[in-house]
């Protein structure tokens, strides 16, 4: 088959109507998000209490998610956020070195890391019964491109101690 001057312009016609449709879809999404940032007043022990407007709560599919430092310092706790830990503290710091969510991922890494395989990923999971760290290590395997069906491959689960930062496997 031959590519003419016709066919080429045709084909650029058509995808740019496709992916223009994409482009609207995606940018509609960030207005309806913008447009529900809404002047709350929040209610602290009966006290009315409204943010400046540029630090509103937004909703999003029926949640109100609020400015957290405009809260705490509603209630007269100060806020400090750690970006290296990616961890927020409210009121009083911790008395002894608690390690994060994050650190314990790379405590497991750092632990087991050579002996993990590339392409699995390290995520923190959930907190276990006893306050540890759970981090699940694995990998998502597609065995159905079509359909995109496929498994988790789970090479381990981990505990990490939050207080001494203990790595412990789960089995």
């Amino acid at each position: 088959m031959k590519w003419d001057l016709k066919s080429f312009v045709g084909g650029i016609i058509i995808g740019s109507a496709l992916f223009s449709g994409l482009a609207w879809a995606s940018s509609s999404n960030d207005v309806a998000l913008e447009a529900s940032k809404i002047p709350y007043t929040y209610y602290f022990d009966g006290i009315p209490k409204s943010p400046t407007l540029d630090v509103q709560g937004i909703l999003h599919k029926n949640t109100v998610y609020v400015p957290i430092r405009f809260v705490a310092e509603s209630v007269g706790k100060t806020v400090m956020y750690d970006g290296k830990s990616k961890s927020i503290y409210i009121g009083k710091l911790p008395a002894s070195k608690m390690y994060s969510k994050t650190e314990a991922v790379e405590l497991v890494k750092k632990k087991y890391g050579q002996n993990i395989p590339a392409n699995y990923q390290i995520e923190y999971d959930h907190d276990d019964e006893n306050g540890q760290y759970v981090v699940h290590v694995y990998q998502q395997v597609v065995n159905n491109f079509q359909t995109g069906d496929g498994y988790t491959n789970t090479y381990g689960w981990f505990t990490v101690n939050p207080n001494t930062g203990d790595v412990k496997s789960l089995f």
